[in-house]
């Protein structure tokens, strides 16, 4: 398992979720739990997620949407954001 980010960083991730994007109605539910997934199995760099243009930022957040498996905790359809951490050798 993968460090938790930092809440405050992550939190400005999901309400950058909440109040551009219109994936999911839920408060941001849906979103956090997508990230955290994400970044347990691949590895996310919230920051440069934070301060992507939108087209980057969007790309990110649908892929994960469509390639989530929550009951298995991984990202499905070898989708790799552009936001994910270098892999680790």
């Amino acid at each position: 398992m993968r460090k938790f980010p930092k809440i405050d960083l992550f939190d400005k991730v999901i309400d950058r979720c909440v109040n551009e994007l219109g994936y999911y109605s839920d408060g941001g539910m849906s979103y956090r739990l997508d990230l955290m997934t994400a970044h347990d199995d691949i590895g996310l760099d919230f920051k440069k997620l934070l301060n992507f243009p939108f087209n980057d930022f969007d790309h990110d957040i649908y892929g994960l949407a469509c390639s989530i498996d929550r009951l298995e905790r991984k990202v499905m359809n070898d989708f790799v954001p552009r936001c994910a951490l270098p892999e680790e050798v």
